[in-house]
């Protein structure tokens, strides 16, 4: 079989959607030696990211100068020139699609909500993703939760989606003190106790809400443990520099931009919590990340953060700010908590692989060509 994959986010640094894309085509390269891959890239960085080299796999960048184009001319003429026989767009699928098709979807916060996306933006998505769902030969939802929240808003038939649960980066360990405060003191000056955020600062993110739970919790606390926010905005910053300064947290929360894998392993080691209260997920690979550094979770008890979580986090009302203090309270207070979670984590952590998600993958490219 001649397998099409289209990234579109790795080589971006756009979060989990770059990180199921590089370690999805790895996890297929490492088990399927016999399938022919074409990897259709739509950014010049993503083959270097991806750093597969081997013979059954081939990569195609294409023209980053009109995305519209590359779409709806460019892709579409390859696909045939390539012979294809299916293609796996892994993130939204192209205007034309002259093969049979599978669709990754990630989550459908965009069509619940809109609000939380630039206008043109969620219309861009929405349009794109309602055509894929109802024209994708299969789906491959991320969470059981995404699957759930297809099938409620389409009617598409249940032999047509399919779970594939996303995994953990192999590079993620947990590090002893020592060698986390030196990689954070050399490469990120940081040198201090600190709650840890990890992901886009973007509304679905519920920054605003977690910078007032934290401002609750440090006035609940004696200990002047601050906030650190890694990732970068997407939108306007204007809410999250107006709670910091509502709250006179100017001093106190830091935000410190995208971290590069090599120091999160780190970051994540030397928190003293890991904090992820976000509205809507389709699943939450910094959840994960957190638990095989040995980090304890406070998550969200909504959408797919329970699933992945399990008994392994705290779980708490993103929508009350009282509700997220007393969580933070609760993991500072008990050691033993702590610990629990962490072990928790550690097990939990087993059950999602890049090769079982691999594994699902391929069996769904099986049965649709």
């Amino acid at each position: 079989m001649r397998i099409g994959i289209l990234l579109q986010m790795a080589g971006r640094r756009a979060g989990g959607p770059e990180t199921y894309e590089v370690e999805l085509v790895r996890a297929l390269a490492k088990i399927d030696g016999e399938n022919q891959y074409v990897i259709y890239c739509n950014h010049p960085a993503a083959i270097e990211a991806v750093g597969v080299a081997q013979a059954n796999f081939q990569f195609h960048l294409l023209r980053p100068q009109n995305r519209w184009i590359s779409q709806t001319v460019t892709l579409p003429a390859l696909i045939l020139r390539d012979r294809i026989s299916l293609l796996h767009s892994t993130f939204t699928p192209p205007f034309i699609c002259p093969a049979r098709s599978v669709l990754t979807v990630h989550c459908l916060s965009s069509l619940s909500h809109p609000e939380f996306y630039p206008r043109g933006v969620a219309w861009r998505l929405n349009h794109l993703l309602r055509k894929g769902i109802r024209s994708s030969d299969a789906l491959i939802c991320v969470s059981e939760a995404t699957r759930k929240h297809v099938a409620e808003l389409f009617p598409v038939p249940s032999g047509r989606l399919s779970v594939a649960h996303n995994g953990v980066s192999p590079g993620f360990r947990s590090l002893l003190p020592a060698e986390a405060s030196h990689v954070l003191r050399q490469r990120l000056g940081i040198d201090f106790p600190y709650l840890l955020f990890v992901g886009k600062l973007q509304a679905r993110k519920n920054i605003v809400r977690l910078i007032d739970a934290y401002a609750l919790y440090r006035k609940r606390s004696a200990d002047p443990v601050k906030l650190l926010l890694a990732g970068n905005p997407t939108g306007s910053t204007a809410p999250i520099e107006e709670a910091i300064r509502r709250n006179d947290l100017g001093n106190e929360v830091i935000r410190i931009g995208y971290v590069p894998e090599d120091c999160l392993n780190a970051l994540y080691s030397a928190a003293r919590m890991f904090l992820f209260p976000s509205l809507h997920e389709g699943f939450g690979i910094p959840l994960l990340e957190a638990m095989t550094c040995g980090t304890p979770v406070l998550t969200s008890n909504t959408t797919s953060l329970p699933e992945i979580a399990a008994d392994a986090a705290v779980l708490v009302d993103p929508l009350s700010i009282e509700d997220m203090a007393d969580g933070m309270l609760r993991l500072d207070r008990s050691p033993e908590l702590r610990f629990q979670l962490v072990q928790k984590g550690f097990q939990r952590v087993r059950e999602f692989t890049w090769e079982k998600c691999a594994r699902t993958t391929l069996g769904v490219y099986q049965t649709v060509q």
